[in-house]
């Protein structure tokens, strides 16, 4: 993650979204994981052509001013996390805070119980098994139902946003 160039990242993603945009996409949307919820947050506010975002445990606020990003944003947080300032539950409640502040109308964060940083993947890998990976990075086991609940809110919020709304600039 310390060698990425954020910044060429954000640029490729939004390279990406304009030519989805120009081949008939009626809306493009952006969701990323850890590192990729960084970029996803930032593609969103750099991009014209990307109309909502979903970050998951992973914040960078290098690559997008709060003051500015009006387009739709959910967020997905581990109460368990311990990335501070990146993952934790704090800064995924405070980006939904500090958004809201900000005019954003669509912006909304949620925490779930009982789970951490990766709470999305159901697989332990490079990790033999959750019990090695808790061990060894702190991360708490996978749990079926947290990722379920997750995948329907973003289903939910992609749905609203990307396929059922006509497209307005906000």
């Amino acid at each position: 993650m310390g060698e990425l160039d954020f910044q060429n990242a954000v640029k490729e993603i939004s390279t990406a979204a304009a030519y989805l945009k120009q081949s008939g996409a009626p809306h493009v949307g952006v969701v990323g994981f850890c590192m990729g919820g960084a970029l996803a947050l930032g593609s969103l506010a750099a991009s014209p052509d990307i109309d909502a975002g979903a970050p998951f445990y992973g914040l960078n606020r290098g690559l997008f001013d709060v003051k500015t990003l009006m387009k739709p944003v959910q967020g997905h947080f581990g109460a368990e996390d311990t990335m501070e300032g990146f993952s934790d539950p704090l800064t995924g409640r405070k980006l939904a805070q500090d958004l809201t502040r900000a005019g954003n109308e669509h912006a909304e964060a949620y925490v779930y119980e009982d789970v951490g940083h990766a709470f999305m993947n159901d697989s332990p890998a490079p990790w033999t098994s959750f019990e090695a990976r808790q061990k060894e990075m702190g991360f708490p086991p996978y749990r079926a139902d947290r990722a379920e609940m997750a995948w329907t809110r973003l289903l939910s919020f992609f749905d609203l946003w990307l396929k059922s709304y006509e497209h307005v600039e906000l």
